[in-house]
């Protein structure tokens, strides 16, 4: 079941919604952690296995650090390193499920993977590192610490939470209130709408282009890339819609996973807006502890000595970089594009982050102010081919095939060839695909400039507000793809 069907939303959620609130409040918490198993199995069947392990190593190494702790009798550097044995232990399970299920296809073993394992596995191992770190204690209830990984609405796409975010207030049993309710399933409707009548109309465009790229000039696959990035974003940010208006319904505010990335001033402010939570997982857990460890301080100091302070200082920063940006690839699968992807984002921000100073000083020199419309526009076309260069060597199958198609772009490129060419979809298609980029990017530029829509038609009154609503949700039946001539999309981050 995944979260675009209206199954979800019209049958499922519901149910279990009307459960939870029938439930006394102190057991309400097993309704849910009844729901998040029984969505996992509906999903994965007996793979579930392997998610129990998971909770169960990541639960035992929690309580195995804590007893350490509590009752070490050696101090300082030993305890740390005693400490740190334990730690890599439970990470090594985890991660290890990990990389069998999604790595080892490389060499021609293949697995079905369990929903989510890329997204849990990542809050067992922030979980038991903040429990060595001692920002949280180990949860002595394993039912507690079950829910908290097996949350259903996040489990397949995210967003990657912290115990210490989500935990207790999944354990709350906070009832149904009539505010959430309405709130959330706005939110639900607008990701749906997103989904349904852009994301999933779209597919037809960017599968054409990416399997036969050969037979389009450069226009054509110009345009399948800016297809698969519109995509991709209306997918990924509509199911957290759906994903964080569900966690608003129970009363549970989950992390934010987008904030108007096409807003962004470069490629690092890029992926500050946009996948969040993963973009803070690695910088916490990768980042820091790379660029704060004894071997990599020891080379800064090295290159200090030899190069001053002004080379040194990018030393540690560079390095960490390197690593988060490798992980980043490696994290979305096992293949070189997602390798190249990643190495791509860490080449693009690293010269970001030496020229940042010199570009400053020129740009003071020459009284070019930041702020007016045309270094603006110029600065928003330079980042916008830099997301769709990345974006179509993402979805390539190949890096080969990536830079032939950047090839036809940069030199076999016809504007007039775009009106003969077809690309699986009808005009009726493309206008209600344009009219909802449309409709959001109006909604980002309002959302940019700290305009709540929903705060809005909240100060409507009654009649009109409701009918802002239900002409929302009959635009949502009419228009949306779905139903004869249509293919229902998979998730698209599901898979990764």
């Amino acid at each position: 079941m995944e979260y675009h069907l209206l199954t979800y939303s019209l049958l499922f959620l519901p149910v279990v919604l009307i459960l939870y609130q029938l439930t006394p409040a102190k057991k309400r918490w097993l309704v849910l952690l009844f729901t998040d198993y029984l969505f996992f199995w509906m999903v994965s069947g007996k793979l579930i296995l392997y998610f129990l392990i998971a909770t169960l190593v990541t639960y035992g190494t929690g309580q195995i650090l804590s007893y350490v702790t509590e009752h070490a009798t050696v101090k300082g550097k030993a305890l740390t390193r005693k400490k740190r044995v334990f730690l890599a232990g439970g990470i090594f399970i985890t991660l290890g499920m990990l990389i069998i299920f999604k790595y080892l296809k490389i060499f021609g073993i293949r697995f079905i993977a369990p929903i989510g394992i890329s997204y849990y596995t990542l809050q067992t191992i922030s979980y038991m590192t903040d429990v060595y770190r001692g920002t949280i204690k180990a949860d002595k209830n394993i039912a507690k610490l079950a829910l908290y990984l097996s949350f259903f609405p996040q489990i397949m796409e995210g967003p990657i939470s912290r115990y210490s975010e989500t935990a207790e207030f999944l354990f709350a049993g906070k009832g149904i209130e009539y505010k959430n309710l309405v709130s959330g399933y706005q939110r639900i409707l607008w990701g749906l709408c997103k989904k349904m009548l852009i994301a999933d109309r779209l597919a037809p465009v960017i599968y054409k282009i990416f399997q036969s790229y050969e037979t389009y000039d450069g226009s054509a696959i110009a345009v399948g890339v800016i297809c698969f990035t519109m995509q991709l974003y209306t997918e990924f940010s509509g199911c957290m819609d759906i994903i964080l208006g569900t966690g608003e319904v129970f009363g549970i505010t989950l992390p934010e996973n987008f904030r108007q990335p096409f807003f962004a001033e470069s490629a690092s402010d890029f992926w500050r807006r946009w996948h969040i939570t993963l973009g803070t997982w690695l910088k916490d857990y990768v980042f820091y502890p790379i660029s704060l460890a004894k071997p990599v301080k020891n080379l800064a100091k090295k290159f200090k000595k030899t190069f001053g302070i002004g080379v040194s200082k990018f030393v540690a920063p560079t390095i960490a970089l390197f690593f988060v940006w490798l992980s980043n690839g490696i994290w979305h699968g096992a293949g070189w594009t997602y390798l190249f992807y990643g190495m791509y984002y860490f080449v693009l921000i690293f010269f970001e982050n030496i020229t940042e100073a010199p570009i400053k000083k020129l740009q003071e020199r020459l009284h070019i102010h930041p702020d007016k419309i045309g270094w603006k526009l110029l600065r928003g076309l330079k980042l916008f081919i830099i997301i769709n260069v990345g974006e179509m060597f993402f979805r390539a199958p190949t890096v080969t095939q990536g830079f032939q198609m950047l090839k036809n772009i940069c030199f076999d490129f016809h504007f007039s060839s775009l009106l003969e060419t077809n690309f699986g979809i009808d005009n009726y298609d493309i206008l209600i695909s344009l009219f909802g980029l449309f409709v959001v990017f109006i909604v980002d530029i309002l959302h940019e400039k700290g305009i709540s829509i929903r705060e809005r038609v909240a100060a409507f009154r009654l009649p009109l507000r409701w009918s802002f609503w239900y002409a929302v949700i009959v635009f949502l039946v009419i228009f949306g793809a779905y139903g004869a001539g249509y293919t229902i999309v998979d998730m698209i981050y599901a898979a990764y």
